[in-house]
């Protein structure tokens, strides 16, 4: 004897997803591009180290990350 289940279906969008993931690595681009220029004419972030200006740049990626697939995926 088999019993079926219906599992809920999920909405799933490649293309809002592609179009989130470089929207996301355009924002993280251009922050690395800023902290270079900051870094070339030794600007006030000059002395941030580069591996604490990385570490805040993939954690802030990261919580957007986050933020945007609580909002995508269904509450139980």
């Amino acid at each position: 004897m088999s019993t079926s289940r219906s599992t809920p279906e999920i909405d799933i969008d490649p293309l809002k997803i592609a179009i989130g993931v470089f929207v996301m690595l355009g924002v993280a681009l251009t922050v690395v591009a800023g902290y270079a220029i900051l870094r070339t004419f030794a600007g006030g972030l000059g002395a941030l180290p580069t591996e604490l200006a990385m570490t805040v740049v993939f954690g802030a990626f990261l919580l957007v990350t986050a933020a945007a697939t609580r909002r995508h995926v269904p509450r139980r």
